[in-house]
């Protein structure tokens, strides 16, 4: 497999074109920061940071394709990029490739929190909204498919809260719906009739056959509660688990940890807590610095793992059709 070329060492211009691009970005000027930028690619052509400030500022203008063509160069570069991945994992939401957006975001999310970035809340909430996105999709799916299910079962009488035994076959598509099921007739149609017994009694004929292939009421409550549980994945009538959910924001936890107490918080929530009110557990009021915070790993991935086969809790986390990235 060939290797990717080496990222490109800037010359001196390209460095002042940066710093023109940077000037022009914190004036709020994207479109001349661009300029610059790119005119410092034309120079340095794998110099990845005048590429990611370029995605940024396309990102400011809501230019999503340019987004991803920039991300997609930069990650060329260097696969392990975390403003590349996010940026890219925006750039697919805006597309709607969801599945594809939750991977990149994964990966930035991974890599964030390997090197202690601070990005990593920003980059959660956005993975929360492609998860849930893709979940009111399949969602959608698989409602029409039990709707679709539930409706034929219904038209045969299956679903019908009775104690008489349905008359409809397991092969119903193959059998004729004028006929009446109701008694199988060994006797008439077939040109044959019964024997006589020893008495010579002709008329008498034998109990019909049950139907092996006939619904009882226990199979059509069977076939009730199977619907019913199609649709329970879906429903978002329970509230997550309170073991799941930190009480000092709410929501499930995104990256918990754990103090000397045995109490466990959103570590941004606790760390704002030791900020601005006090070096204190804010449960059991015992004294506590940053230091004390451990990451509650095990917690994590059970509340992730929760999530995942509960995605429709993720609204409670992000805003679906807030701006992405948090971008006006």
């Amino acid at each position: 497999r060939a290797v990717a070329p080496a990222m490109s060492t800037p010359t001196p211009a390209a460095e002042q074109l940066k710093a023109l691009g940077n000037a022009m970005y914190a004036r709020g000027k994207f479109g001349a920061a661009v300029d610059a930028y790119t005119d410092a690619v034309l120079l340095c052509p794998r110099w990845l940071p005048v590429i990611l400030n370029r995605a940024l500022c396309h990102r400011k203008k809501t230019n999503w394709p340019l987004v991803k063509a920039d991300c997609l160069k930069a990650l060329d570069i260097d696969k392990e990029s975390i403003k590349g991945n996010y940026m890219l994992g925006l750039s697919l939401i805006a597309e709607k490739d969801y599945r594809g957006a939750v991977r990149r975001l994964q990966k930035a999310l991974e890599n964030a929190r390997s090197n202690g970035a601070s990005i990593q809340d920003e980059i959660w909430r956005e993975l929360a909204r492609g998860k849930y996105l893709q979940w009111e999709i399949d969602a959608a799916r698989r409602a029409a498919r039990v709707s679709s299910v539930e409706a034929k079962l219904g038209a045969m009488g299956l679903l019908l809260a009775s104690d008489t035994n349905s008359t409809c076959t397991g092969n119903y598509p193959h059998t004729n719906q004028h006929q009446n099921h109701d008694v199988i007739d060994l006797v008439r149609g077939d040109g044959m009739e019964l024997d006589g017994d020893e008495n010579g009694d002709e008329n008498e004929t034998r109990a019909p056959e049950k139907n092996k292939n006939e619904f009882t009421s226990d199979d059509k409550q069977t076939l009730r509660s199977m619907v019913a549980a199609a649709r329970v994945a879906d429903s978002t009538e329970n509230d997550p688990p309170d073991c799941f959910c930190c009480v000092l924001t709410f929501e499930v936890f995104r990256d918990p940890v754990v103090t000397r107490s045995g109490n466990s918080f959103e570590r941004s929530a606790v760390e704002e807590h030791l900020r601005k009110v006090g070096n204190w557990d804010p449960i059991s009021r015992e004294p506590m610095t940053q230091k004390d915070l451990i990451p509650n790993v095990g917690l994590r991935n059970a509340a992730h793992t929760w999530l995942n086969e509960h995605a429709w809790a993720y609204a409670d986390i992000v805003k679906p059709d807030a701006p992405l990235g948090g971008e006006d």
